[in-house]
């Protein structure tokens, strides 16, 4: 079909004809991605936060910058001081700790009560017999000896202290003599300043060993 010619000569647009096709063609490439926009935006949930700009909160709150912090003190302990350890780690002075003491009492043996010394003889021997047993043995001074005292008897032991004639037991320190045996046959066991010997310690009669010994 040719154009139509206006009433100038010029050309006449084309009446326009009304569109009477399906609707739904047309609007269906623009409905689509709004659709699909929202569907997306609901499955995701809500938008993202903005990160946190300062760490969180602790459980109880956290005093803010500046704010004073309590104190609470040093715990105080049995036996510190009260300013507790210094620097070096052990308190200035150490607390001193009262100590029970025990008194150990070591058990009490009796004394044996010291036997009584030997009596005087009253069937011998006599004093000449005990001078003639030491007479001329070593050690004996070679000067006249008397009888100073006893003898003394126990059973067949004899104690008898003699001193050299003429002097005193001050100026000179007795001769003591022990014998053993019968008056008419004397056994010279010890004769001298101290006539504590082992065997009159163990053989001795008590009487005689405390003249002897002074036990």
């Amino acid at each position: 079909m040719s154009p139509a010619i206006g009433p100038a000569g010029s050309e006449r647009a084309p009446p326009v004809r009304p569109y009477d096709g399906p609707v739904s063609r047309l609007l269906m490439p623009r409905l689509v991605p709004v659709a699909f926009v929202a569907a997306a935006l609901a499955g995701c949930g809500s938008p993202p936060q903005p990160l946190p700009t300062a760490p969180p909160e602790a459980y109880g709150g956290v005093p803010s910058p500046g704010a004073a912090i309590p104190s609470f003190g040093a715990p105080t302990m049995p036996g510190l001081p009260p300013g507790g350890l210094t620097p070096g780690g052990l308190p200035a002075t150490l607390p001193t700790y009262p100590v029970p003491t025990v008194t150990t009492t070591p058990p009490t043996t009796p004394a044996s009560p010291t036997p009584s010394p030997a009596a005087k003889c009253t069937s011998g021997p006599t004093g000449a017999q005990v001078l003639a047993v030491i007479k001329g043995k070593p050690g004996i001074p070679n000067e006249q000896l008397e009888v100073h005292d006893g003898p003394y008897c126990s059973g067949s032991w004899q104690f008898t202290a003699l001193e050299i004639a003429g002097k005193s037991p001050d100026e000179v320190e007795p001769l003591l003599v022990v014998t053993t045996g019968k008056p008419t046959a004397l056994t010279l066991v010890e004769a001298g300043a101290d006539v504590c010997s082992l065997r009159v310690q163990q053989d001795a009669p008590p009487g005689i060993r405390v003249r002897a010994c002074g036990f």
